[in-house]
């Protein structure tokens, strides 16, 4: 692959993907802040490597895998600070449905961003990464065994916090 085909292949990679790589990031990182700071290390990373990867057979998982491996890097060397406001760009239709929209995601990502922080991760690489479980085993480098473990646990401990 030449270098134009790769600039093109990499902007159609984030263009298609960078959406939920983003919102993936923010639940991890807990703050909208980091989360940009780790995606656009995820963005130079995958580029740095885009020309070891002749093909790509699942290029989302690939994505999701090199940010979550940022995200991992990132939280090793920098304190974490929690953000629970919601996206100020979002917008509802009326605001009474709004405001029920807001409490209940606010008490959803309360209660996601309580568990611990290996559970914490699979919930949020599978459901808001959009990974199925063999591919968040495999960025995180754990058992498929061990992620369904961990995702039954998380949904244990969320519908208890949410009951």
């Amino acid at each position: 692959m030449g270098r134009e085909a790769e600039r093109r292949f990499f902007l159609e990679l984030l263009d298609r993907h960078g959406a939920v790589v983003l919102a993936t990031l923010r639940r991890l990182c807990r703050s909208s802040h980091d989360a940009e700071d780790v995606f656009q290390e995820t963005a130079m990373r995958v580029w740095r490597y885009l020309p070891r990867r002749n093909r790509l057979r699942a290029p989302r998982a690939w994505l999701m895998t090199v940010a979550y491996r940022s995200y991992l890097d990132y939280r090793s060397r920098s304190p974490t600070h929690v953000e629970l406001r919601d996206d100020p760009d979002e917008t509802f239709p009326g605001p009474a449905q709004q405001a029920q929209r807001s409490e209940e995601r606010q008490r959803v990502q309360t209660a996601v961003a309580g568990l611990p922080g290996p559970i914490h991760e699979v919930i949020v690489l599978h459901y808001t990464g959009g990974l199925t479980l063999r591919q968040t085993a495999k960025a995180m480098g754990i058992s498929l065994g061990t992620a369904k473990s961990r995702l039954n646990n998380g949904l244990d401990r969320l519908r208890k916090a949410m009951s």
